[in-house]
């Protein structure tokens, strides 16, 4: 079996289901919903023939219209009663989006965790990704990239890509009539469900009141404000104002916040992010199925609070 998959929509004319089955693929991404309201038309077909004779995952289309929160509703009401084997898809490429490409993704991508539990891995072109994504949102995430000019897969800073699309224009395949997006599937461990358990129940919900208030305090004392820029209430319970609150830390980094993350990960406590600090902020992540890059920013801190 090749490295490649494809993704599809009503927009592809497939004229056998049993040659693709065939093929050497290693799955399918199909469409699955576009906006608040919109489904593909072709899902339920597609689904239909494939289910169970290929590896399958789905993926939503981003738009500025509609309110993140509903579409993520949309797109998991559309595949929740659905078997599937690859990690949903996020897919942000829609000019319209602007400067609001990264807000919207978090906003979707916080509702679409709470409904279903799980990560999502993100689709977009190479230049979009860097216009329009901040270094931490890159770093905290896992990304499958579009870049037709490239010869090899793309590097991208602080973006851990585990999937390329090389082409949209494929016709190498004979159960396909017309263009084709061809991927070529970069790191196999983040993209399978089986593989990648992102919000393992064993994980969530382990870190105490007490060590929680302990941070909360400190978030305070040091002058960090939650996202609606007000501060924090100490009431040991870890929340999406807590995690907004709290800050990157990495190399170099000192203090009681610093010592908070070493007692979580069971290190010596003594404040300073060195390279001993570093390695076990890897191996944490990488235990979490994260980007291992010894950064603490906001996925390690939602593991770390148990979120």
């Amino acid at each position: 079996m090749s490295n490649k998959f494809i993704d599809i929509s009503e927009h592809n004319t497939i004229l056998s289901f049993g040659g693709l089955v065939e093929s050497n693929l290693k799955g399918v991404i199909m469409k699955a919903s576009e906006g608040t309201t919109y489904y593909d038309h072709a899902l339920e077909i597609n689904y239909e023939a494939l289910h169970g004779k290929i590896a399958i995952g789905f993926y939503h289309y981003l738009i500025s219209t509609s309110a993140p929160q509903t579409q993520a509703q949309n797109f998991w009401n559309l595949i929740k009663n659905k078997e599937y084997d690859i990690i949903p898809v996020l897919d942000v490429e829609q000019d319209s989006l602007g400067d609001n490409a990264e807000s919207f993704s978090e906003q979707f991508l916080q509702e679409f965790r709470n409904l279903s539990g799980q990560e999502m891995l993100i689709y977009s072109g190479r230049c979009y990704i860097e216009e329009h994504f901040s270094n931490e949102f890159k770093q905290n995430n896992i990304w499958w990239v579009a870049d037709y000019s490239a010869n090899e897969t793309p590097t991208i800073s602080g973006c851990k890509i585990i999937a390329w699309q090389y082409t949209e224009d494929c016709r190498s395949y004979a159960f396909t009539l017309g263009d084709l997006d061809c991927n070529i599937l970069v790191d196999e461990s983040h993209f399978f469900l089986s593989d990648f358990v992102p919000f393992a129940d064993t994980q969530q919900n382990s870190t105490s009141t007490n060590d929680i208030a302990t941070l909360q305090n400190e978030l305070i004392v040091q002058g960090f404000t939650d996202k609606n820029g007000n501060e924090l209430i100490i009431d040991g319970v870890a929340g999406e104002l807590t995690l907004s609150a709290c800050p990157t830390i990495k190399l170099g980094s000192r203090g009681n916040i610093t010592a908070w993350v070493q007692r979580q990960l069971e290190i010596s406590a003594d404040g300073i992010f060195g390279e001993m600090t570093r390695q076990a902020v890897i191996t944490f992540q990488e235990n979490m199925s994260l980007n291992g890059d010894g950064i603490v920013g906001k996925m390690t801190w939602r593991k770390l609070l148990g979120l």
